[in-house]
């Protein structure tokens, strides 16, 4: 008898495979990310009068950026993300817009992984800028 991922024994606990999962969903990005080392604190647009919520960028690429922050904004929110040196020098403001919110674990810290798609892709220079 083998058992598959999913499979679960008497005890209830599940057995994997040694085999790994195959996605066969395509990825659909546009555009090719790499990963960043840049600092981020966001605002959120029609409100940028509060509190701004400091994190880091995951990745980046020309049509959207992947954020790290221990603060969760929905998908459809609205931000200003300021992007800076990791020794805290001003590159840019962006705007963009949270398409997915996926709580993750950096560092051991419960945080979220903002995936945000910008108003306007970027174009090779201003890419360039912030690699």
């Amino acid at each position: 008898m083998s058992f598959r991922s999913g499979d679960v024994m008497a005890d209830d606990q599940p057995i994997l495979s040694e085999q790994p999962s195959v996605s066969l969903e395509r990825d659909r990005r546009a555009y090719l990310r790499i990963p960043s080392d840049l600092s981020a604190t966001c605002h959120d647009a029609p409100r940028v009068r509060e509190p701004a919520w400091s994190g880091r960028v995951h990745d980046i690429s020309q049509g959207g950026i992947g954020l790290v922050l221990q603060h969760r904004f929905g998908p459809g929110t609205d931000l200003l993300v300021d992007l800076r040196e990791t020794a805290g020098a001003m590159l840019r403001t962006v705007r963009v817009r949270v398409v997915h919110a996926t709580p993750i674990l950096d560092d051991g810290s419960p945080c979220w992984l903002l995936g945000c798609v910008f108003d306007h892709p970027l174009d090779e220079a201003e890419f360039a800028s912030l690699r």
